[in-house]
C-alpha cells in the first residue's frame, strides 16, 4: 500500500506516461474519499484533468451504474483507491465492460 498520494501520482506518471485525463475511482470509507481528493487535486495541480470521480459501495447488487460511469469518460488511465473487497465486485463488472482496459489502471488501496 502507498502511503502517500504524491508517490501515487508519481507512479502513474512513469507507468502511464501518456496519461493526461484520468477517472478517479474510489470506496465510500473515509480513507478513499480522502485519498481520492488528495490524488485529484495533485493531480490537476501538476498540470493532468480529472475528467471524472467515481465512489462505489462495498456491496452492491451489480456495480453497473457505477462501471458504466467509470468508463464514460473515456479517459487515458483510471486510477482506483479503494479496499480490496469493494474494487474485487467493481473489476469483475468493469470485465464486462469493453471500454475498460485493465492496463490502463493503477489501483492501490487508500492509505490509513
Amino acid at each position: 500500500m502507498l502511503d502517500d498520494v504524491t508517490e501515487l501520482v508519481a507512479r502513474l506518471r512513469l507507468e502511464r506516461p501518456e496519461a493526461h485525463r484520468v477517472t478517479v475511482g474510489h470506496g465510500r470509507d473515509p480513507g478513499s474519499v480522502a485519498a481520492a481528493r488528495r490524488f485529484a487535486a495533485q493531480w490537476e495541480a501538476a498540470g493532468g484533468v480529472v475528467a471524472d470521480v467515481v465512489d462505489w459501495p462495498e456491496q452492491a447488487a451489480s456495480w453497473l451504474r457505477q462501471a458504466t460511469r467509470f468508463t464514460a469518460a473515456a479517459p487515458d488511465a483510471w486510477v482506483v483507491l479503494a479496499p480490496p473487497e469493494g474494487w474485487a465486485g467493481m473489476r469483475s463488472r468493469l470485465h464486462d465492460n469493453p471500454a475498460w482496459d485493465p492496463s490502463r489502471t493503477l489501483t492501490t488501496p487508500p492509505a490509513p
